[in-house]
C-alpha cells in the first residue's frame, strides 16, 4: 500500500502523452488506461530509493504471518490437553498475536515514511521543473522585447532609449 497526496500529471504507457488532468482515466490520445495516478518519479526526475529496505519490510510481513501460524498452530494442537497445556498454549498464542501485530505495525509505519519522503521529492523537483520553465519563458519574453525595441523603426533605439528597470522572476 502507497500513500499519494499529489495529484501531478501521468505518462501513458502506450503513446507517451503526460495527462494534467487527475480525473481522466484514458489516454485522450490513444484511449489507453492510465495504470497509476501517483507522483510520477519517472515524469520528476526522482530515482525510487530505500529498494533493499522495502525487501526488509516485507520479510518482516513474512515473518510476522509465520509468527501468527505458529501461534495458532500450538494453540489448536493443544485444545483437547491438560489445563497447564491450553494455558501455555493460549499464552503463546496471545504473544505470537502481539509479535505479529508489532512486526506489521512497524513494517507499515516505515513504508508510510518512505512513500511521504519520496511523495515530498518528487514533488519538490516538479516545482523545481516548474519554476525552471517560468524562468526560461520570462527570459525569453524579455529578449523578444528587447529585440523589438532595437529594431523598431518608430521606437527609440536601445542606445538612446532611457534604462529600464528590470525584475526579476
Amino acid at each position: 500500500m502507497s500513500l499519494h497526496l499529489f495529484s501531478t500529471p501521468v505518462q501513458c504507457t502506450q503513446c507517451g502523452t503526460t495527462v494534467d488532468d487527475p480525473t481522466v482515466d484514458r489516454c485522450p490520445k490513444c484511449s489507453a488506461l492510465l495504470k497509476e495516478r501517483r507522483a510520477p518519479r519517472r515524469l520528476a526526475g526522482v530515482d525510487e530509493r530505500y529498494r533493499s529496505l522495502r525487501v526488509l519490510l516485507g520479510i518482516m510481513r513474512f515473518l510476522g504471518i509465520m509468527v501468527l501460524l505458529v501461534g495458532g498452530l500450538i494453540f489448536f494442537s493443544s485444545l483437547g490437553e491438560d489445563r497447564n497445556t491450553a494455558t501455555t498454549s493460549t499464552l503463546i498464542l496471545l504473544g505470537a498475536v502481539v509479535v505479529g501485530v508489532a512486526l506489521f505495525a512497524v513494517a507499515g509505519m516505515f513504508e508510510l515514511l518512505m512513500d511521504v519522503e519520496e511523495n515530498t521529492r518528487s514533488s519538490f523537483r516538479l516545482q523545481q521543473m516548474t519554476l525552471e520553465g517560468r524562468a526560461e519563458a520570462g527570459a525569453t519574453a524579455r529578449a523578444a522585447t528587447d529585440a523589438t525595441l532595437t529594431t523598431s523603426p518608430d521606437g527609440p533605439r536601445a542606445d538612446t532609449a532611457a534604462p529600464r528597470a528590470r525584475t526579476g522572476v
